[in-house]
């Protein structure tokens, strides 16, 4: 694109949210040349200690970020596993660990990738955005200091609760699934005894232990059914996920222990984004605002961080952003829509949620990875396509 005299004329985008995907996506747009202003409405948006985890594809596009030094000191190598399940008498599956794998503290984390951002991506915090406006040939942004500003673009990556979606595209309550199940969240300071993490599926739960390695902590997320008509009732939720955890083993009883003495405890709903499209016009759904896949899953960070990427090289060859907003979702779409499928139906498998059936939620779920087929391989054949002419 060029102006009247000749010049080139950098593009601006706007990106809401400064989480994983609002900061990825506001440093590959930079890295292709666009003016970014980057917003939250969260003064401290980063106050989170729970875990993260990046998968090998997560890490190679942060290291292409020249985030070498962030993996080196704030993550640590994804442990070995424990697989434990049964009724009356536990039993295990030990796993090795994937040295390609990453964990990290979600606050630690972001806010170095939040440092890591170049000098050129103008970044405010503490302000909210309050309305968007299509014109022409481009977007009008309100924010809640009641400035307006004008953009070629606009990228929503924030979150599960993303004002974007619910400005441009849907609802909360008409793009979020829910099943009725309920995150507990448990930080407690006792170290896994042989550092291996424990996925448990019992008495009705599923269950991710996993140690903080830095620290000697553990971090305890179980699933839990509760009813949609129920309010939660933390302290008994708490004290249910501490007595499955000291049933799943002598080794760990002391982590069950120092769960029930715990402070730093947290309830989440299982929460995942449906929705039809990602995009209009000139606003695009990135991350969690997109497609969030549930915490559960491990996936945020890949979704998030390989999703940025794939836009920003979307954009690069075209002015039309709603054609790059479409051949973004082509490409991202297929992994999303397994990954929700592989997600919920694995937790309602486990927790036999709202009263499913097994057989139903696996056969379910055999038609979800079906229906995803026709477009994971027309994506490949349009990458074999493009090589070819390449």
């Amino acid at each position: 694109m060029a102006s009247e005299a000749g010049g080139p004329v950098r593009r601006r985008a706007l990106v809401v949210g400064c989480g994983m995907a609002g900061c990825a996506a506001a440093w590959w747009l930079a890295h292709e040349g666009w003016e970014v202003v980057l917003v939250d409405k969260e003064v401290e948006p980063y106050p989170s200690s729970y875990l993260l985890q990046l998968d090998a594809q997560a890490t190679r596009v942060l290291r292409l970020m020249g985030g070498e030094e962030i993996i080196d000191q704030v993550t640590f190598a994804a442990p070995a596993m424990s697989v434990r399940w049964g009724t009356r008498k536990v039993r295990e599956l030990k796993i090795d660990g994937d040295g390609e794998w990453r964990l990290a503290r979600r606050s630690v984390l972001l806010s170095r990738l939040f440092a890591h951002l170049p000098a050129t991506v103008h970044k405010r915090l503490g302000l909210g955005l309050e309305a968007l406006e299509h014109r022409s040939d481009d977007v009008l942004a309100r924010f809640s200091d009641g400035s307006t500003e004008s953009f070629d673009m606009v990228v929503g990556a924030d979150g599960l609760h993303s004002t974007v979606r619910r400005l441009t595209l849907a609802s909360e309550a008409h793009s979020v699934y829910r099943n009725g199940l309920t995150h507990v969240w448990i930080n407690a300071d006792a170290p896994l005894p042989d550092g291996r993490a424990v996925i448990a599926s019992r008495e009705g739960m599923l269950s991710l232990i996993y140690p903080f390695l830095d620290t000697g902590q553990t971090s305890v997320m179980a699933v839990v059914p509760v009813p949609a008509s129920a309010r939660p009732d933390e302290p008994m939720l708490v004290e249910r996920v501490c007595d499955m955890v000291e049933r799943l083993g002598p080794d760990l009883r002391a982590v069950a222990a120092a769960a029930r003495q715990s402070a730093d405890t947290k309830l989440t709903r299982f929460s995942q984004v449906r929705l039809p499209r990602w995009y209009t016009r000139r606003v695009v759904l990135l991350g969690d605002s997109a497609h969030c896949i549930d915490p559960v899953s491990g996936m945020g960070a890949h979704a998030s961080l390989p999703g940025a990427k794939v836009l920003a090289e979307s954009l690069r060859d075209t002015d039309d952003v709603t054609l790059a907003f479409a051949r973004f979702e082509a490409e991202v779409r297929p992994f999303a829509r397994t990954a929700q499928s592989i997600t919920a139906r694995t937790v309602e498998f486990s927790t036999r949620a709202e009263g499913r059936s097994r057989v139903a939620t696996l056969a379910g779920g055999v038609g979800d990875l079906l229906a995803t087929i026709p477009a994971t391989l027309t994506r490949r054949s349009n990458r074999r396509q493009a090589a070819l002419r390449s």
